[in-house]
């Protein structure tokens, strides 16, 4: 999960980078990115996430490949899909705004590669000291109960005054 959601960030982060040099506009960037994030980012975080599951105790390797097959394979296919519609509807379609779906889901394909390759190569560190269950147990650092026999209570005595 940890992986889905840092190579989603990272990818997100390039997208809006992507559209923001494109247009030279933030605001319609980020309005862009959202758009994309939608239709694209989200369904391939979910299968970026089912897939982590199912190879979560593999090598660095294995994943790294699962991971960026996933993206590949989405990108192709919402494409592949798009243009399936496109080709086969009897209405007239803004060919323009297809065109548009259709880059933004390269785009995302693309974006997740990267975002993948950083993922796996910068952030998520196989070789890191693994943690025992002993590492997460409490060290009791409290006072200790004494085994000696008990003392005798002390009997409180008056104070003396001196006189003068």
């Amino acid at each position: 999960m940890v992986e889905s959601m840092s190579n989603f960030a990272i990818s997100l982060l390039l997208v809006i980078g992507f559209y923001w040099i494109a247009e030279g506009n933030l605001n319609l960037a980020f309005s862009l990115t959202t758009g994309v994030a939608l239709f694209f980012m989200f369904p391939t975080f979910t299968l970026w996430s089912l897939a982590g599951l199912a190879v979560r105790n593999r090598v660095l390797r294995d994943r790294l490949l699962v991971n960026l097959g996933v993206s590949v394979l989405t990108a192709v296919g919402f494409a592949l899909f798009l243009v399936w519609v496109t080709s086969s509807s009897k209405v007239g379609l803004d060919q323009e705004g297809v065109a548009s779906l259709i880059g933004g889901s390269i785009l995302v394909g693309i974006t997740s590669v990267i975002g993948g390759l950083v993922t796996y190569r910068f952030v998520i560190d196989d070789n890191k000291p693994r943690l025992k269950r002993t590492a997460y147990t409490t060290i009791n650092t409290g006072p200790q109960t004494q085994t000696a026999k008990p003392r005798a209570k002390s009997v409180a005595q008056p104070k003396k005054t001196e006189k003068k």
